[in-house]
């Protein structure tokens, strides 16, 4: 027994060399592969801050695109393009996009009335995405009006100049009803490839609903300027040292700061009668469902980047009111 003790303590010193070398050994694995993995990461970081940034706006039309259009414009000058295509009912996948973008690689920002969502990955761009929505029955005159003054030969320019207010929506109503009726919904979710007479209303909602989302500047015409405030400030940031200036192009609604859903409700019922004007605003329901999850992605954007936030305003108002109505007790001797 002792002579086993004795033979083991022998060999002790020769088990703890190869022990050591053994954790050395993976130890140095380990230590290769992890500054493999941070020269990855370092790589990837690298690439993704050389991506050059791209903006798509989603152009609905009479949403208040044009005005848009024209800030952009201003701001980036040569690098700004308009892409759709030549049929007026065309429409553009995210890959249509993609090309496009592969042969105008100077081009920044892209505004497209035919181009769908949701928005495009497209190697070696960083793309950020716009899109803004509207009262749908409030839209519905505005259409009107625009295409009635609009000089062009489509056959909606034609139909708006030859018609009345009533007339023309009876026959938009006949002729292609998704201008009139939840037509922001079927521009949010619809594709080059599947007809969206294959969904139900639900699906349709649904498939806008998600594809918003995924919008990074969703905004609503009602509050333009709040939404124009918000991206000036995401996208210098994207962009640096371009500047958006604020302007309304094309827009055909008179004294709208002051129009109300009763007033706009009002004047529909009196130039269309009381059964159209109903039938529109039931026809318009997911559209009103997508206006108002379009309003609260807005006013969470502007919390999320502090650009207007309800709540610290009402205090910064609450402190102005305190500091002309109640003398300053900070400055008070006990």
């Amino acid at each position: 027994m002792l002579h086993h003790h004795l033979h083991f303590l022998t060999r002790l010193p020769r088990h703890a060399v190869e022990f050591f070398r053994y954790t050395k050994g993976v130890f140095d694995v380990g230590l290769m592969r992890l500054q493999a993995a941070s020269r990855r990461l370092r790589s990837e970081k690298s690439a993704t801050s050389r991506r050059a940034p791209l903006l798509i706006h989603y152009h609905i039309f009479k949403n208040a695109g044009s005005s848009f259009e024209w800030t952009l414009e201003q701001a980036f000058g040569k690098n700004f393009r308009r892409y759709d295509g030549a049929g007026a009912g065309e429409v553009l996948s995210s890959v249509d996009i993609a090309d496009y973008v592969k042969q105008a690689r100077d081009a920044k920002v892209i505004c497209s009335h035919q181009a769908t969502l949701p928005p495009p990955k497209i190697r070696g761009r960083d793309v950020i995405t716009s899109i803004l929505l509207r009262d749908p029955i409030a839209r519905i005159r505005s259409i009107y009006a625009f295409e009635r003054r609009q000089d062009a030969r489509s056959p909606g320019a034609l139909k708006a100049k030859e018609l009345d207010f009533k007339g023309y929506v009876e026959w938009r109503l006949a002729s292609a009803p998704t201008m009139l009726c939840n037509g922001q919904v079927h521009f949010c979710s619809r594709t080059k490839w599947t007809s969206r007479r294959n969904m139900g209303n639900e699906a349709l909602l649904r498939k806008a609903i998600e594809n918003i989302d995924q919008v990074d500047l969703v905004g609503t015409v009602a509050r333009y300027n709040e939404w124009l405030a918000l991206t000036q400030v995401v996208l210098p940031r994207k962009f640096p040292g371009i500047s958006l200036m604020v302007t309304r192009r094309n827009v055909t609604d008179i004294n709208n700061e002051a129009v109300t859903e009763k007033s706009i409700l009002d004047a529909l019922i009196r130039d269309l009668g009381q059964p159209l004007a109903d039938h529109l605003v039931h026809a318009n329901e997911l559209d009103m469902s997508l206006h108002q999850i379009a309003d609260a992605l807005l006013t969470r954007r502007l919390a999320e980047y502090g650009v207007d936030v309800s709540l610290r305003n009402a205090y910064a108002d609450a402190r102005k009111q305190l500091s002309t109505s109640v003398p300053d007790r900070s400055s008070g001797t006990a």
